[in-house]
């Protein structure tokens, strides 16, 4: 263990694996977020660590016999669980395996893919790596991010952002050119905001060429200097900071950015609230959490909660959240999240709410579901705060009783006639997404039935009626 501990001896899946069976942790408990985190910092620690182990066998034909198996599960429909994409993609991007034809690729990566979007927590995450096992390796990479843009090329597909946001996760040529195609011509407001998330990274790992680089420049320009919603804002002014842009054009820029509050704090401060306003909602989470059964929260604690809420980084938040819920707070961190949407000056301040509501779409469990759900039929809330609760609404687990799904196709519906485009669209698109992933299917039925509802409805809801139950349940597992 001291070896461990002053890095002589590096930690791979293995230890972290018998940890959570000495700690009678389920499976992947702590190990699924350790491999997001690892892929996402890189180094040289990350990449021995997320190298997996050769399966053992007795032999070549005994491998080769249980990939056949594997493989013929994906093409004939059958259920998979998570363990299965582990071992299936570690067997198939292991030196010298070769997977012919590309039509068997392609059904793969389509497959894993489909069902990464309709799974949560573990079973997300875990289907997450290996979709980014794939895009990291030679062969593999091509297939995942041809995956990628077929479900791009429908609008009405779900986890539009997800699909173009782990394309930051391969350096192949393609995925930058795809990047940059929602940037420059997206098919939805989703994969623009998506793209902006991805090419923080990208950019970071030198994925762009010089020209691919000015362009990106060109576009965060556009963003900054035009009015765009708070999260393209957001994730602009993350990227300004990274970009080759002439000094005099930067300042400007950045002077911009500071005018304008949705953007100041990060410009000025490298956070997403100005430094009081921090402190003092974490001296509220910190008084919370000294109230539960743990310990008080020390400093390594609440910076690490300072990040999950303040950081600008969108995936340094997200990944911050899932390290919360693995450890022995995200009970209570939960629970703290909750009573801070109860405080006013943070429910009706769109760059305090939403990202305590994003990090509910991880934390969040059935006792927080009701707060969670008022939000989303509240009235006089900032929009962009409705839209978060109904978005994290989705992810959170337990039911909602009829009478709020009645209620919430109401509001949406009315707002849909009032108001139809693109952001109408949108809150449309999330109310199925959450009545999909809290398994209303009937509903879903209801509402995809030719005569029923508006066009929108319809076609949203028909996607999910119409997928595979095979690829439903195996995202469950």
């Amino acid at each position: 263990m001291s070896r461990w501990e002053t890095g002589r001896t590096a930690v791979d899946r293995g230890v972290v694996r018998r940890y959570e069976d000495v700690l009678g942790l389920p499976s992947h408990h702590l190990l699924s977020v350790i491999d997001a985190m690892a892929r996402y910092d890189g180094g040289r620690s990350a990449v021995a660590f997320l190298r997996p182990a050769r399966p053992t066998s007795t032999g070549d034909r005994a491998t080769g016999r249980r990939l056949d198996a594997l493989l013929d599960r994906v093409l004939d429909g059958d259920i998979l669980a998570a363990g299965d994409w582990d071992n299936l993609t570690a067997l198939v991007t292991a030196p010298g395996v070769v997977v012919a034809p590309g039509r068997v690729r392609q059904s793969v990566a389509r497959r894993l893919l489909k069902e990464m979007l309709v799974s949560d927590g573990v079973a997300w995450q875990r289907r997450y790596e290996a979709v980014g096992r794939l895009m990291a390796d030679e062969v593999w990479a091509t297939d995942a991010v041809e995956a990628c843009e077929a479900v791009l090329a429908c609008p009405e597909h779900a986890g539009l952002i997800e699909v173009v946001s782990i394309l930051e996760a391969s350096a192949h040529p393609q995925a930058a050119r795809q990047v940059l195609r929602q940037l420059t011509d997206p098919i939805a407001s989703e994969t623009f905001y998506g793209a902006l998330l991805a090419s923080h990274r990208k950019n970071r790992r030198r994925h762009f060429s010089g020209r691919q680089s000015a362009v990106l420049a060109e576009v965060v320009s556009g963003v900054l200097e035009k009015t765009a919603g708070r999260l393209e804002a957001e994730a602009a002014a993350v990227l300004l900071q990274q970009l080759p842009l002439p000094p005099a054009r930067a300042a400007r820029l950045a002077e911009m950015a500071y005018e304008r509050p949705v953007t100041r704090n990060i410009v000025r401060h490298g956070r997403l609230v100005e430094p009081h306003a921090a402190r003092v909602v974490l001296a509220r989470m910190s008084a919370r959490l000294s109230d539960g059964p743990g310990p008080a929260p020390d400093a390594a604690l609440r910076g690490v909660v300072d990040d999950m809420l303040h950081h600008p980084v969108a995936d340094v938040r997200l990944y911050t959240a899932m390290l919360l819920d693995a450890s022995p707070y995200g009970g209570a961190v939960a629970k703290a999240l909750c009573e801070e949407l109860r405080v006013p000056g943070t429910v009706q301040v769109t760059e305090r709410a939403v990202p305590v509501l994003h990090a509910l779409r991880v934390l969040g469990g059935p006792d927080q579901r009701p707060t969670v759900a008022r939000l989303t039929l509240a009235r006089g809330l900032p929009h962009e705060v409705e839209q978060a609760a109904v978005h994290a609404l989705g992810h959170i687990g337990g039911h909602s009783p009829a009478g709020y799904w009645q209620a919430a196709l109401r509001r949406l519906e009315e707002h849909w006639r009032e108001h139809p485009g693109p952001t109408a669209r949108t809150a449309l698109k999330r109310f199925v997404y959450n009545a999909a992933m809290s398994g209303e299917l009937d509903l879903l039925r209801r509402l995809a039935h030719p005569r029923a509802h508006s066009e929108p409805l319809r076609s949203l809801s028909g996607w999910w009626v119409e997928l595979a139950r095979a690829v439903r349940e195996s995202a469950c597992v």
